[in-house]
């Protein structure tokens, strides 16, 4: 009798081990997909921050150079307008950011370069950008 019941006993238990053949594969599933998701979703982001950097800074040029090639205007006008442009726009996303005016009797060359903000934990990034006019003249 004894017999025949722990035989009962282990075939039940058996039984419940083939029909639950993936218990707590669940939170095993979870703790290896959920860092892989976080750090795509990190990557993502980042990216995203890189191409708004770029368009800041591309935008920050092109104020800088609106400033610099006007009539009796000056390449430091127009550096300090792309530096308050950057300011106003995006203080924390570019950090280190400098221009650089170049203005000749014919030409205005400005190159804005900053290091963008990072979100993961490798690596660092940045974003140099330049526009390029002609200075304003006054023919009479």
């Amino acid at each position: 009798m004894m017999f025949q019941w722990t035989y009962r006993a282990l075939r039940r238990r058996w039984c419940r081990v083939v029909r639950d053949r993936d218990r707590g594969f669940g939170t095993l599933e979870a703790v290896i997909v959920i860092p892989v998701v976080v750090i795509l979703t990190m990557i993502v982001v980042q990216y995203v921050m890189l191409y708004h950097a770029r368009n800041v800074a591309e935008a920050a040029a092109r104020d800088g150079l609106r400033v610099a090639r006007g009539y009796q205007a000056s390449a430091a006008q127009g550096k300090a307008a792309a530096e308050q442009y950057l300011t106003n726009v995006a203080p924390r996303l570019l950090a280190n950011r400098n221009c650089n005016v170049q203005r000749s009797a014919t030409t205005v060359v400005i190159v804005c370069r900053a290091k963008v903000a990072s979100v993961v934990p490798f690596g660092s990034f940045s974003v140099t950008e330049q526009a390029t006019g002609p200075v304003e003249t006054f023919g009479g």
